[in-house]
């Protein structure tokens, strides 16, 4: 009788520890592995617009340092020279070296840069792009011969 009785002892403990282990198994909360967020990819740069034609220089110092160059970045363009003019005392007081272009139609053309190349004028107008949100619609103009 004495044997039954801890063989009924040793088979509730039996029990009673498998039931714990499974109460304890169900508490625990499953593991979930995080989602592997992959990187956004680079917006593509925004077309430039293009635009070939004839111009002179409004200065003469201006087509002394510009004149072999066939490239031009071009921020803003204008109907009157005085509103170029203004527009080119803002662009110096954010450190750009503005000069003014006289279009064969007429307008008055506002260059930050010139170059040789079309790829490092390119290049400028998208990192001006990205440090001057407000000059989003800077365009390229290339001097017709």
């Amino acid at each position: 009788m004495k044997h039954i009785f801890v063989l009924i002892l040793f088979a509730s403990v039996l029990m009673v520890g498998c039931k714990s282990k499974e109460m304890a198994a169900v508490e625990e909360p499953p593991i979930v592995e995080e989602p592997v967020q992959e990187p956004e990819p680079e917006p593509e740069p925004a077309d430039i617009l293009v635009v070939e034609e004839r111009f002179t220089f409004d200065r003469t110092e201006d087509k002394a340092s510009h004149d072999e160059n066939t490239y031009f970045v071009i921020l803003g363009s204008f109907s009157y020279k005085a509103n170029a003019e203004r527009f080119m005392e803002t662009l110096s007081a954010q450190g750009f070296s503005p000069v003014i272009l006289l279009s064969e139609t007429g307008f008055h053309r506002v260059s930050v840069n010139s170059y040789e190349e079309e790829i490092p004028a390119r290049t400028r107008i998208q990192r001006i792009r990205n440090s001057y949100p407000e000059y989003h619609d800077l365009w390229l103009l290339i001097r017709k011969k």
